[in-house]
């Protein structure tokens, strides 16, 4: 490989500070990458098996249509049974 003085220098320092060689930690590091990206591949293929997805930095679940839900109502029917807790207490 070619890689510049000032990586060969860095990977020297953090090889000699782990106790293994070089070429060890270049193997170490590589295995431990492939594997990251592998892990991040699989989970990638979960989200879409399960209909959830990234947008923009968010996770979205794809589901069908929610207009036939009355939002107002779930809400309001939330805050009362909140306030039926709260009484309670």
């Amino acid at each position: 490989m070619d890689l510049s003085p000032a990586l060969e220098r860095e990977i020297k320092e953090i090889a000699s500070l782990q106790g293994v060689s070089p070429e060890e930690f270049i193997s170490q590091t590589l295995k431990e990458k492939i594997s990251s990206l592998k892990q991040q591949a699989q989970n990638s293929s979960e989200l879409s098996a399960s209909h959830l997805r990234e947008k923009d930095g968010i996770l979205v679940f794809d589901t069908d249509s929610l207009d036939h839900i009355d939002f107002d109502l779930l809400i309001q029917q939330s805050r009362e049974d909140c306030d039926q807790e709260q009484i309670g207490l």
